[in-house]
């Protein structure tokens, strides 16, 4: 193969890869205004200014697109978690955790469109983008769990039933971003670094005072 081949091959790649990340932009942007369920493949393909045999030749469907979009920003989510580090010169843990949360919010705010299809779309309508969704947060639970299981041999997490906990941890996140996301909202304004810090918070301490172990009053055991 001469080198003005390898030019070409390497050209013709470069191509395929901008015509597929111009589809998945076109379809996040298309997905987001509309919602999964009322998106059709022709809104993609005016969105993003190609044939139905072009896009065909990157996806087998709406769902397959979707799919993709997930997986990608689960890496993302992924590529924020870091181990706790306890030795010498490491930031105390709670300040590892807030860099943490820190970084999620900006994961989850840089895929604005994404993040508000995830937490507003209709379930029920369709029970394979169901099993997706679903699937999508058992993921990002099972990260959870694991993160917390760690924290407990390292002797920084309390006892508790970790599987329920990592889906109170899973739900505030999703309720403060879709409210976060929401431009009318009054928490639309709020600095993040005030957000990362209020829900690092609420995680670690609850709501009570003084209470930092997790144990209930003892007029409320």
């Amino acid at each position: 193969m001469t080198d003005d081949d390898d030019k070409r091959k390497a050209r013709a790649t470069q191509r395929r890869i901008e015509r597929r990340s111009q589809i998945l932009d076109a379809a996040r942007k298309v997905f987001s205004v509309k919602g999964y369920h009322a998106a059709s493949i022709t809104d993609i393909l005016e969105e993003a200014g190609v044939a139905r045999g072009t896009f065909y030749l990157y996806f087998p469907s709406k769902r397959a697109i979707f799919e993709d979009l997930l997986e990608q920003m689960f890496s993302q989510i992924k590529g924020t978690v870091r181990r706790i580090q306890t030795g010498a010169g490491a930031a105390p843990p709670v300040e590892q955790l807030y860099g943490t949360v820190s970084q999620l919010v900006e994961v989850l705010e840089g895929n604005r469109e994404l993040t508000i299809i995830l937490l507003r779309e209709a379930v029920g309508l369709d029970a394979d983008f169901d099993q997706k969704l679903n699937a999508f947060y058992l993921r990002l639970a099972t990260m959870i769990e694991a993160a917390m299981h760690l924290g407990q041999t390292m002797g920084l997490v309390r006892p508790c039933e970790v599987s329920l906990v990592a889906r109170c941890v899973l739900g505030s996140v999703k309720e403060v971003m879709l409210r976060l996301l929401s431009a009318d909202h009054p928490w639309a304004g709020l600095p993040r670094e005030k957000v990362a810090r209020e829900i690092l918070a609420y995680n670690l301490h609850g709501i009570f005072v003084g209470i930092a172990d997790g144990t209930p009053p003892s007029d409320a055991a």
